[in-house]
């Protein structure tokens, strides 16, 4: 997963910056249910947006189309970045670990 974080550096205002490869996998922090999404999204609604705290540190918004209600996911649980042909950055839940 790549990014470019905005047009400019938010602490110091240096225009040169550069893509940064991130960690593709997190723990979910906050969520919500989206109803009511734009039109990139109609389709796919309700569905959670997400923020993920990433491995290594850093935040992350996203979204996950296969959470449909807030009885599908907690606060703290692990997810990693799904290659998707929609927009926007999507998560997916990770397999459960045996103990």
């Amino acid at each position: 997963m790549t990014a470019t974080w905005g047009l400019a550096c938010s602490q110091c205002g240096n225009p040169d910056l550069e893509e940064a490869e991130l960690p593709g996998r997190g723990t979910v922090v906050a969520f919500t249910i989206l109803s009511v999404p734009g039109d990139e999204f109609l389709n796919e609604a309700p569905y959670a947006y997400v923020v993920v705290e990433l491995e290594g540190g850093g935040r992350v918004t996203g979204w996950m189309p296969t959470v449909r209600s807030e009885r599908d996911l907690t606060i703290g649980e692990r997810v990693h970045f799904v290659t998707s042909y929609k927009p926007g950055v999507q998560f997916a839940k990770d397999a459960p670990t045996s103990t």
